[in-house]
């Protein structure tokens, strides 16, 4: 069993297999590429490099990528470098990735927060993973997507978020203040 809530009713079998690319100009709006399943609520006792290989899973299973190793490598490589833990809260990681149409993105709101391993005065308490493809013509929405959720996940929304009741809550919380 896994260690994040899944809708009670899906099954692996159930869940669709295809993420559309995400196509977006300037109003990008961050809940057009989440999904209850790819928004987790891990419980306590794990640590960030969990968290992340739990995600990575689970964003890369929603699109069907089986290799989904090969994408947590490619982040554990970038934050072996400047963490990407704001002060808020929030945790970044991202990367570019070939061969792929879009963004993927996967979102985990922790409960109870966890030390950032490089920085462990840092807690992370909602952690933001995604994926854009490796193209020039994509890198200015890799941009304009690390700009709007460092500028959307405020203290406010992280302290909503973490008292959430699960993911179809926590996606009406990013809806509506992105309405």
């Amino acid at each position: 069993m896994a260690w994040f809530q899944k809708k009670p009713t899906e099954t692996a079998a159930e869940s669709p297999k295809t993420t559309p690319p995400v196509r977006v100009g300037k109003g990008l709006k961050v809940a057009s590429i989440l999904a209850e399943d790819t928004i987790l609520f891990p419980g306590e006792g794990h640590d960030k490099a969990a968290v992340l290989q739990t995600l990575a899973a689970a964003v890369c299973g929603k699109a069907g990528i089986a290799d989904w190793a090969s994408f947590l490598a490619k982040v554990q490589e970038r934050e072996q470098g400047i963490s990407t833990t704001l002060d808020t809260g929030l945790s970044l990681p991202h990367a570019r990735m070939d061969g792929i149409p879009g963004i993927l993105a996967g979102m985990a709101v922790l409960k109870k927060p966890i030390p950032d391993p490089k920085q462990p005065d840092l807690a992370i308490r909602v952690m933001f993973l995604f994926f854009s493809p490796n193209k020039q013509d994509a890198f200015p929405l890799h941009l304009q997507l690390l700009r709007g959720v460092s500028s959307l996940f405020q203290p406010a929304l992280i302290d909503q978020l973490t008292a959430s009741s699960g993911p179809a809550a926590a996606l009406e919380l990013i809806k509506k203040l992105e309405a």
